[in-house]
């Protein structure tokens, strides 16, 4: 059996379209994680903790580590995502400039069916690597700014 450019090209693709699949999911699951961590937070602090409740502001700061410590691991793989999804598309995107060079291809991909060679740059902040890589960041100095609030209410 013969595998042609046209194969691995659309191997290619699904990898992009999987990639980005995976890292938006795993955005999904830290914005849940971080909302039963500050629910939890907020239910101490709104409840049983004053400064001599010991016991709650230690159990709110643990509540917060763990929510640093999460979205510390969560920024590396939001990167890491964000890196495989940029080399499955570099690779799609070399695929589709041979194919424009090669007369000789067996098979050839259709000219409408390029899309990796179309960029559109996104505005500043907002593109997906920003926000999957830098995101976490975000609730990171979110907890240690409620760890602060936790000792000094």
């Amino acid at each position: 059996m013969k595998i042609g450019y046209k194969e691995v090209y659309d191997i290619y693709c699904r990898l992009v379209v999987h990639a980005e699949s995976i890292s938006w999911q795993r955005f999904h699951y830290l914005l849940v994680i971080n909302s039963i961590l500050i629910l939890a937070w907020a239910t101490l602090f709104k409840g049983d903790a004053t400064p001599s409740n010991m016991i709650a502001n230690l159990v709110m700061t643990g509540i917060l580590f763990i929510g640093i410590l999460t979205n510390f691991a969560w920024a590396s793989l939001g990167e890491r995502g964000r890196k495989y999804l940029d080399a499955y598309k570099e690779k799609a995107k070399r695929i589709e400039q041979d194919c424009d060079k090669q007369k000789w291809w067996e098979e050839e991909i259709e000219i409408t069916d390029r899309p990796f060679q179309i960029h559109l740059q996104p505005a500043t902040g907002t593109s997906s690597k920003f926000l999957l890589g830098k995101g976490p960041y975000f609730f990171m100095f979110l907890f240690i700014g409620l760890v602060i609030a936790t000792w000094l209410k």
